[in-house]
C-alpha cells in the first residue's frame, strides 16, 4: 500500500506547479449581439480551436470544450447564447445540427496564416 501511495501524492504535490508553469490566463471575453452581424468572420484552425472576427475588425480565440467534426469545412456557423445577447464561455456554436460548446473565448492577434500547397501545377 506504501508503494502505490508515493506516487499518488508525488502527483499532487507537482500538479500546483504544473499549473503556474503555464503563466496567467487571459481574461474570458464577451461579443455582443446587437442584431444578427456580430461575427464579421470565422476561421476555424482545429476540431476545437476557431478564431472568430468581429464587426470593429477585433479577433477572439474560441476554445472548444470536445472536438466539433464538421467545423473545419464548415460555411456557416449557428450561434446559440442561450440566455443573453452576447456571445461568451457559455455559448455555444451550432454547426450541421452539432452544437459545439465553447469553453473559453479570449481575446486574440489574427489566426495563424493558412498553408498553401505550393507543389501545385
Amino acid at each position: 500500500m506504501k508503494t502505490l501511495l508515493i506516487p499518488i501524492v508525488a502527483l499532487l504535490a507537482a500538479t500546483p506547479a504544473l499549473a503556474d508553469q503555464r503563466g496567467p490566463r487571459e481574461p474570458e471575453a464577451r461579443i455582443p449581439f446587437v442584431g444578427f452581424n456580430a461575427i464579421r468572420t470565422f476561421r476555424p484552425v482545429s476540431d476545437t480551436i476557431v478564431y472568430l472576427q468581429d464587426q470593429r475588425r477585433n479577433w477572439y480565440r474560441a476554445t472548444l470544450a470536445v472536438s466539433c467534426f464538421n467545423i473545419q469545412s464548415a460555411f456557416r456557423l449557428g450561434v446559440d447564447t442561450r440566455y443573453g445577447s452576447t456571445l461568451d464561455n457559455s455559448s455555444s456554436f451550432i454547426v450541421e445540427g452539432e452544437r459545439c460548446r465553447i469553453h473559453s473565448l479570449v481575446r486574440s492577434e489574427a489566426p495563424p496564416s493558412r498553408r498553401r500547397n505550393r507543389n501545385r501545377s
